[in-house]
């Protein structure tokens, strides 16, 4: 596992949370196919909108995974309305140099910590089939697969 730091998504975090949200996109799509899309198109992949963003951040659960002041990782959740006590993981991304260094459980941890601490009763998540790195980490974080595509932690 990777020495890196976890902590909470700032507004001074978004152009750089952007970058690693436009590498995952790009490692998904390919390089080629991502050139191809025109700029309106490339914001429909993202999820990290600076429309968004703001309110992502002001639910004290998003966070990010930095080493040496680089951001290389984030998640990105909140509580769900109207059924409360529970956290629904939006997205998490792993900038692809470092996945598989295990980002993605410590973000997973950190999420799973604070929703404890603020008496969530569980934290789920859809998985794309198509990406194993994200079910292992999903896995290896405690999170049990519901089906093919939702995954939960029981808190």
């Amino acid at each position: 596992m990777t020495s890196c730091t976890i902590r909470s998504i700032t507004l001074n975090d978004y152009d750089l949370v952007r970058e690693v949200d436009i590498e995952t996109q790009i490692q998904y799509l390919g390089q080629e196919k991502w050139e191809q899309l025109t700029s309106e198109e490339k914001e429909t992949h993202l999820v990290v909108w600076q429309t968004n963003f703001n309110d992502f951040i002001n639910n004290g659960f998003c966070f990010l995974a930095e080493t040496d002041g680089k951001i290389i990782g984030f998640i990105l959740a909140y509580e769900t309305v109207p059924v409360y006590q529970e956290i629904y993981c939006r997205y998490i991304g792993i900038s692809p140099i470092w996945q598989g260094k295990g980002i993605g459980v410590l973000l997973f941890e950190k999420l799973i910590q604070i929703a404890k601490e603020n008496k969530m009763k569980k934290v789920w998540s859809l998985i794309n089939p198509d990406n194993p790195n994200s079910i292992k980490a999903h896995q290896k974080a405690g999170f049990e697969l519901k089906d093919r595509k939702e995954a939960e932690y029981i808190i």
